[in-house]
């Protein structure tokens, strides 16, 4: 009796454990305090949510490496025809160009879409090249391909800033107050060869003695 008894218990308990699995199963799914479960099978890439992807990203910094060569070579040419042509300010702004181009080709082969923190540092110097470089050439845009080119530039740029966290915004700012510096001093440079041409204005006068 005792036997049957035990057996009959042992049926109804894995009976009503089997009734049982599917809502404590549904239940786990529902309280998960860890969230653990709440987003499985489900995109949550943060820079999804800023409105591009892997793909988009790796485009623009290939765009930005085809750019980059293009500047390279229109900032040259323009320099070899400008008053600097021969200087060592010519040599200094050839110079941080090819920095620039090199540092967006590391990024381009540095890059893994599926973590960022791999190509961090590539893409923290392409930003700060760029802001060098801006500063420094700002005062040939008046070269509409260079213009055009660095319009291009600064798109690609802002897309990497923003996938990489990087405060673009800041840059940004920085960019804007050294480039009043530049063009302050090439200002002043302009005023005064100005000042001294006008200064020997009376040279040029024939005096009768």
């Amino acid at each position: 009796m005792m036997n049957r008894n035990s057996i009959t218990f042992s049926i109804f308990a894995a009976a009503t454990l089997a009734l049982c699995l599917p809502v404590l199963a549904a239940a786990q799914r529902t309280y998960d305090p860890y969230s653990r479960n709440r987003d499985y099978g489900q995109d949550t890439d943060w820079r999804r949510d800023r409105g591009y992807d892997d793909r988009q990203l790796r485009d623009s910094i290939r765009r930005l490496d085809r750019l980059s060569r293009d500047f390279d070579r229109d900032l040259d040419r323009e320099l070899d025809h400008s008053d600097e042509d021969g200087t060592r300010h010519e040599d200094h702004l050839n110079a941080d160009a090819k920095k620039f181009r090199r540092a967006v080709a590391d990024l381009r082969n540095a890059f893994n879409g599926g973590n960022l923190d791999s190509s961090a540092d590539e893409a923290h110097r392409v930003l700060d090249a760029a802001s060098h470089l801006e500063d420094v050439s700002a005062h040939h845009f008046d070269n509409d391909r260079l213009i055009s080119e660095w319009s291009q530039i600064s798109q690609q740029l802002s897309v990497i800033s923003e996938a990489y966290g990087i405060q673009g915004a800041n840059h940004g700012e920085n960019n804007r107050n050294r480039r009043r510096s530049v063009d302050d001093y090439y200002r002043q440079n302009d005023d005064n060869r100005n000042r001294n041409r006008n200064s020997d204005w009376w040279r040029n006068i024939p005096w009768n003695n």
